[in-house]
């Protein structure tokens, strides 16, 4: 399953180690934005796992994608993955 991950966190040291923790499930989209795979019975595990980086500093919002709007996307540039258009 592919889910979305967007954040605004301030402090720095924070900032670094939750990308560092999506680009090893995912791919950048943007600065603060990341596509990344992750298996349903894995999700919730996930989410702890940003939770415990973040200590709850800054924003931090996780978009599921259905396999409807999976399927409904375009993918761009073969040669990265999971970069889709919506």
């Amino acid at each position: 399953m592919t889910s979305i991950v967007a954040y605004d966190i301030e402090d720095d040291r924070i900032r670094q180690r939750l990308a560092n923790y999506l680009l090893k499930h995912g791919v950048r989209l943007q600065k603060s934005v990341f596509a990344v795979q992750v298996e349903r019975h894995v999700f919730k595990r996930f989410l702890n796992e940003i939770q415990k980086i973040t200590n709850k500093e800054g924003k931090v919002a996780v978009f599921r994608m259905c396999s409807g709007c999976q399927n409904a996307s375009i993918q761009l540039n073969s040669h990265e993955k999971l970069f889709y258009l919506f």
